[in-house]
């Protein structure tokens, strides 16, 4: 069934006249008289009752008439969601972001945005890396906020911000009282590390990874929150940035002084999905607020 028939049927039950209909819609009649014998055909019954020179719909085909109607105005609302949605200056955007991104330099873009294009509306989805990763590959989300080391090669990237890494200690741990570090101390120092589902878990693994350093990790949790209560309590140390919520806790914050120590945030897309007005909206305004560009 194609719904150029179901729009043949439904002029047919309207003007209950075959050739008046054909001429309607610029067809031949034995062309519009095929379309509905071929949708009978597939229904097994007739629609139509002839009297006299006009066609009358049968109870068959009233019942197919209601729902084809309402499919028929179900389309047209969803097309106008759809144009809604998608209009560059009153659209949605979706917008996925892991705990730990959200708290500073997100609030901030949006806020900036939102001054410009004030009638433009977001979804905003707090999620995993995993999660987001998934949202994004299945267009669930226009856009991310991630960091560099985590995006794949199927991933557009772009720059926003950066934060500095510190290595957060208890407070009455022997190093709380230093102003710098090198990483290379850390080897064999219990340490608080992050799971892979976390975005900033793989900023830490490269950095640590280059400067050979094998940390004695003693816990990997999920949230930063966690991280730095557990660090609080003395149950380790962590690399960590220095974001709002972790700096409320308890810890000495050491500089790393050997290497370049620090968290990139940025806005991700899917490479191979054509953007939306709305979308070629925001991008355009991520490119502007933030020129420095990676992909």
């Amino acid at each position: 069934m194609e719904w150029q028939q179901i729009e043949y049927f439904i002029a047919v039950a309207k003007s209950q006249h075959m050739t008046n209909t054909a001429k309607e819609l610029s067809l031949t009649q034995p062309a519009l008289s095929r379309s509905i014998a071929t949708l009978e055909k597939e229904f097994g019954v007739e629609l139509f009752e002839r009297r006299g020179r006009n066609l009358v719909l049968n109870r068959y085909g009233q019942l197919f008439l209601d729902r084809a109607q309402t499919a028929l105005r179900e389309i047209e609302k969803a097309k106008q969601e759809i144009a809604n949605q998608i209009n560059p200056w009153s659209g949605i955007l979706s917008i996925g972001f892991p705990h730990i991104l959200g708290a500073e330099l997100f609030p901030g873009m949006l806020g900036a945005f939102r001054d410009r294009y004030a009638d433009i509306r977001f979804e905003l989805n707090q999620c995993t890396l995993d999660e987001l990763v998934l949202r994004i590959s299945n267009n669930d989300c226009d856009f991310g906020i991630t960091t560099w080391e985590s995006v794949n090669e199927g991933f557009h990237w772009h720059l926003i911000g950066k934060s500095e890494l510190y290595l957060a200690v208890p407070l009455q741990h022997p190093w709380a009282n230093r102003s710098s570090i090198r990483l290379e101390e850390l080897g064999g120092e219990p340490y608080v590390g992050l799971k892979p589902s976390c975005a900033l878990s793989f900023t830490v693994e490269d950095l640590l990874a280059n400067s050979s350093v094998e940390p004695n990790t003693v816990y990997r949790v999920d949230e930063l929150d966690m991280v730095a209560g557990l660090v609080s309590a003395g149950l380790g140390v962590s690399l960590l940035p220095k974001t709002l919520g972790v700096s409320n806790y308890p810890m000495a914050w050491v500089s790393i002084e050997d290497c370049p120590s620090e968290l990139t945030v940025g806005v991700v897309w899917k490479k191979d999905r054509q953007l939306t007005p709305v979308s070629e909206v925001f991008l355009d305004f991520i490119r502007g607020r933030y020129p420095r560009i990676s992909e």
